[in-house]
């Protein structure tokens, strides 16, 4: 396979293009959440990290064939509690997809065109272009090499003051994926003067799952990003999930973690396309 051959397969996992839709809700008291650290040299004086548990409902094959996707995220604890994000992306590239925003202590839903690459997700480091908006296309992707996975998977390192209910239970570093087969891709992007120039990413030869991407800029390592992909126990290896992503910021210190439990996880639900609409978003609000 080729580098864009490979990244093809890699945006087709990592946005459950393989099944036709997949959520993750509150099971009992197990809750997805996101956690997020302000840069080290302001974490003095036990400064605690934001925590936000949230649910997410992905539609990958909508009925109707002007949409591409539809994607929705509720934020279920902290000040942000109710808030909620429905993105909806269109066949037409040409045509931007639309983001509207339930706020709940406005009572209000506000809409926008789809948000830029660099926007961030949730208060975290990471941007709707890695998450959602960039394409195959955006780059240029070069296989350099088939090597063997080597590392354990790096996670967010708590101090005893920035342990709650939420964070105790948050993963402790994957090992798991030691002695994997991956592909080793160099994605330079298409884009003038962007936030970074290229990143590098192993990509298991089997599902197809980045375990690890480092960005560069101008020759410097500026992110990592690793994800410890897991599988949903279905005949296609490549229907995997990421029970986390951990992201660092190398300059700053900055990172977030985002946290999944397998619980929480359900395929293929019998949702109508009309789940996903600014009324649902209301509904979740008044919770």
């Amino acid at each position: 396979m080729n580098g864009l051959q490979i990244a093809e397969q890699v945006y087709a996992v990592s946005h459950g293009l393989l099944v036709r839709n997949a959520v993750s809700r509150q099971h009992g008291k197990d809750v997805a959440m996101v956690v997020n650290r302000a840069p080290l040299e302001r974490r003095k004086g036990g400064r605690r990290p934001i925590v936000n548990t949230f649910e997410t409902y992905g539609n990958s094959h909508p009925q109707n064939p002007a949409l591409d996707s539809m994607q929705m995220a509720i934020i279920k604890s902290g000040k942000a509690k109710g808030t909620g994000i429905l993105f909806v992306s269109y066949s037409d590239p040409s045509k931007p997809g639309i983001m509207s925003i339930w706020l709940p202590a406005l009572r209000k839903i506000r809409r926008i065109n789809e948000p830029s690459y660099e926007d961030t997700w949730v208060g975290t480091n990471l941007t709707y272009g890695e998450l959602v908006l960039r394409k195959p296309e955006d780059e240029v992707h070069e296989l350099l090499k088939e090597d063997v996975f080597q590392d354990c998977l790096p996670v967010m390192k708590l101090g005893p003051r920035e342990v709650n209910r939420y964070t105790r239970k948050l993963s402790a570093s994957q090992c798991g994926h030691k002695g994997r087969a991956v592909y080793v891709v160099k994605s330079t992007t298409r884009f003038e003067n962007w936030w970074y120039d290229y990143h590098i990413s192993e990509i298991d030869k089997e599902t197809f799952a980045i375990y690890r991407t480092v960005y560069f800029k101008d020759g410097k390592k500026i992110k990592t990003i690793s994800i410890d992909w897991q599988s949903l126990e279905q005949e296609d290896p490549r229907i995997q999930y990421p029970r986390y992503i951990y992201a660092i910021t190398h300059d700053n210190g900055i990172d977030s973690m985002v946290y999944v439990p397998r619980s929480t996880v359900e395929l293929n639900q019998d949702l109508p396309d009309a789940f996903w609409s600014e009324a649902t978003l209301k509904k979740f609000g008044k919770r």
